[in-house]
């Protein structure tokens, strides 16, 4: 059964943090957000197991507006004479996410490093910004 709560606490870096449902904090883990990635404040929809260590949160999706949304993922490619790459992520399992230059920090992404990202959908799919 589906569950609401507030992302208390979340580290990016480290990959877990703590939604706050009801009376109780659960735990939650990256692999558990599918490619999302949380931010204390974030309105979260979940459900919860029981694992060897207690309750932790699965399937967890933010509750907001799309545009809001922020996604871990990993640079698969970057061309820096053209200026553009491609990002992996769990949230768009069947597509790479476009990135140009301009998106990104000091205008190079190396393949293989994790990045977080919004997403803007453009007419030949999904575009990382921000």
């Amino acid at each position: 059964m589906a569950q609401s709560g507030t992302v208390t606490s979340y580290n990016p870096h480290k990959g877990w943090g703590f939604i706050q449902c009801g009376d109780k904090d659960v735990f939650v883990n990256r692999r558990d957000c599918a490619g999302l990635c949380l931010a204390k404040g974030n309105q979260v929809k979940f459900n919860i197991a029981t694992g060897e260590k207690g309750d932790h949160a699965e399937n967890v999706t933010v509750v907001g507006p799309p545009e809001e949304v922020q996604y871990h993922g990993e640079i698969k490619s970057f061309n820096a004479n053209k200026g553009y790459g491609f990002i992996g992520c769990d949230a768009f399992p069947d597509q790479d996410v476009f990135v140009l230059r301009s998106e990104v920090s000091g205008g190079f992404a190396p393949q293989g490093g994790h990045c977080k990202f919004k997403v803007k959908h453009e007419e030949k799919g999904p575009a990382a910004c921000d």
